[in-house]
């Protein structure tokens, strides 16, 4: 629903800047570029395999298998368990104390991944993808589509990275609850049917009835 686009767009980009400034270094939603994260690593330090490149790698194992795994569960109840999913990092962010480390890193990675994963789940039908920004980029270059609507991506993605580096640097207790409360936000819009635009009337002037004795 396009009602929802630029609402799920901030919520991916907030959730991708999380993951890369405290989650391992990885995208959550950009696949492409944690497969590039894992071949620089191999080709430039392949000692270290098992950090930056691993991290990428499990974030592209766990985003193709949610995929794969939601491809007959509804869109509504994508978005749903994205929202389930982002609570429990949520949960995981304030039992770590605000600052992940260690052994708690790759878990709560993991459910940030899963929850971009089932929100691009929850857009096969033909709705504009919100996790990423190649295709919209391109239909915005060709002409096909206009920015300020299904190439609204391309501004709510980077806008939603920049407020977690902003938010989470100087509030770092608020972690994953501003994406969560844009995706609660994405399921009331879904689950609430747009309002019919009433027809506007009509400005002729009518003529006016024959006059009978």
């Amino acid at each position: 629903m396009r009602r929802t686009v630029w609402i799920l767009a901030l919520a991916a980009g907030y959730v991708d800047g999380l993951a890369l400034l405290y989650l391992g270094g990885v995208f959550a939603s950009v696949v492409t570029g944690n497969l590039l994260l894992v071949g620089i690593t191999a080709a430039t330090d392949p000692h270290h395999l098992a950090g930056t490149a691993g991290r990428a790698a499990l974030a592209v194992a766990v985003y193709a298998t949610t995929v794969a795994a939601a491809r007959n569960i509804p869109p509504a109840r994508c978005l749903i368990a994205e929202l389930a999913a982002l609570c429990t990092l949520t949960g995981g962010w304030v039992a770590t104390h605000h600052d992940p480390h260690g052994a708690a890193e790759l878990p709560l990675l993991t459910l940030a991944v899963i929850a971009v994963a089932l929100q691009a789940a929850s857009q096969r039908d033909g709705d504009t993808p919100t996790g990423h920004l190649t295709g919209p980029l391109i239909r915005v270059a060709e002409g096909r589509i206009r920015l300020a609507g299904d190439g609204a991506p391309l501004i709510a993605m980077p806008a939603g990275a920049a407020a977690a580096a902003l938010l989470l640097d100087r509030a770092p207790w608020l972690g994953p609850l501003p994406a969560v409360a844009l995706v609660a936000a994405a399921v009331v819009l879904r689950a609430v049917p747009p309002r019919k635009r009433r027809p506007r009337a009509s400005t002729t002037p009518q003529p006016e009835p024959a006059w009978t004795p």
